[in-house]
């Protein structure tokens, strides 16, 4: 049986946002969001995703609710590419897929495929970038071993100038 959730909250914590009633760490551990056993730690992106979704009500140290604009605009203190993450997280996530923290090394999410999670391992790995930012091909290249190391497809997302996401994968190095 699926547990079902309405709204649960979650409090601002520095750079994370700490979620620690037992039905909502439940129904988090069950969807993908966030990690940890008896209360889960959210970043920014999945934060922001579930405020937008209506499921969680987030609020700083004094209890004062965050709009969604307020935890964005906390948010880009720790991490200046918060918005594109939260772009393509949510893009993601509103195609059916679960989305988890990526490997580091550039690699912003690991991705399972619809019906994977939780008993398979993801098997994409995605690059977030924006349009009109370069990137050098060594970094690009850098990234692809690290995905062909762990047997992942490679898909890098881009973030146009309307903030739609464009997804392109590399497949294998030549």
């Amino acid at each position: 049986m699926e547990t079902s959730i309405e709204k649960f909250k979650g409090v601002l914590k520095g750079d994370v946002l700490v979620v620690d009633e037992p039905q909502a760490v439940e129904w988090l551990k069950s969807k993908g969001y966030g990690s940890g056993e008896t209360q889960r730690t959210l970043k920014f992106h999945e934060a922001l995703y579930l405020l937008e979704q209506n499921k969680l009500e987030a609020t700083d140290r004094k209890k004062r609710v965050l709009s969604f604009d307020e935890l964005l605009r906390r948010a880009e203190k720790y991490d200046s590419k918060v918005l594109y993450k939260y772009l393509i997280y949510r893009d993601l996530r509103n195609r059916g897929y679960v989305v988890v923290d990526g490997y580091g090394l550039g690699i912003d999410f690991n991705v399972y495929e619809r019906g994977d999670f939780p008993n398979n391992t993801p098997k994409i790995l995605v690059f977030g970038l924006c349009e009109g930012v370069p990137i050098s091909f060594e970094e690009l290249i850098k990234i692809l071993k690290v995905a062909q190391a762990n047997r992942k497809t490679l898909v890098l997302s881009v973030i146009d100038r309307r903030n739609e996401v464009v997804y392109y994968t590399i497949s294998r190095l030549v």
